[in-house]
């Protein structure tokens, strides 16, 4: 008669306030083997290492974990390493009042120049109609940032073929955006813009000259691009001077104008 094969129940015994069965997971071909046993701290937290299989189904690789703990989705494409990667970059809902995740149908693109790696950026209207010369963008025009400069100097009764300096200094730290300079008198006279070097004696570089006449006394300096005066510790000047080319005594008048921040 052959052996026959059977088996015992497993009968837990009093423990504490409990009857409970104690049991631990091994590894099946070598349990006493080391680090082959299931490691249970003292939280209570099982330790485990989770494996998966890379996309050809059937090579075993370790997952990830980040420093934090986190899952570590590799977003970056790899024809080797990684040919299926994690499609958890940013993603764009449908235009919606209330969207949710059925609305997310829209990969965001990108595009690579030489060094630099960008996301596409397309600008619309608020119904999402593209800008363009039949739908141009709205612009409004707001006050500069930083403080405006109008800066007046009246030079009173300048004699005949004399001159007076208007000075404007821009102190350390800030720079003007020097966008004119309107100058004027009644009679002949002739304006010199220059720009100081900003050195304890300063150096002065002319970089306009305009004249005036009986039938045009007004003489502006208008520049496309404002010039930038950068202040030094012992400050940086802008300078008019004011000549009279008149035959007699004149008020030689003019305003410095920019933006100083």
């Amino acid at each position: 008669m052959a052996d026959y094969d059977s088996g015992l129940p497993i009968r837990s015994e009093a423990d504490g306030d409990d009857e409970r069965v104690h049991s631990k997971i091994v590894d099946y071909a070598d349990p006493d083997g080391a680090g082959k046993q299931l490691e249970v701290d003292a939280d209570g937290n099982a330790h485990i290492e989770m494996h998966g299989n890379e996309p050809d189904g059937t090579t075993d690789i370790v997952m990830r974990l980040s420093e934090l703990g986190a899952p570590n989705g590799d977003g970056d494409y790899d024809a080797t390493n990684n040919t299926k990667p994690a499609s958890s970059g940013l993603i764009a809902h449908d235009r919606n009042a209330t969207p949710d995740e059925t609305h997310q149908n829209h990969r965001v693109t990108g595009v690579s120049n030489g060094s630099t790696h960008t996301v596409d950026v397309s600008l619309h209207d608020e119904a999402g109609a593209p800008y363009s010369g039949t739908n141009p963008m709205p612009v409004t025009f707001e006050q500069s940032e930083g403080t405006e400069i109008h800066d007046f100097d009246q030079a009173v009764a300048i004699a005949k073929d004399a001159t007076s300096n208007h000075d404007y200094s821009v102190a350390s730290g800030q720079t003007l955006l020097l966008r004119e300079v309107l100058a004027s008198a009644s009679g002949k006279a002739k304006f010199e813009l220059q720009i100081g070097d900003g050195a304890v004696s300063e150096v002065f570089s002319t970089i306009a000259v305009v004249f005036n006449s009986t039938a045009n006394p007004n003489a502006p300096i208008v520049f496309t691009d404002p010039v930038v005066v950068v202040g030094t510790a012992n400050s940086t000047t802008v300078r008019l001077i004011k000549t009279n080319l008149d035959n007699q005594a004149q008020d030689l008048y003019s305003t410095i104008v920019g933006v100083e921040s």
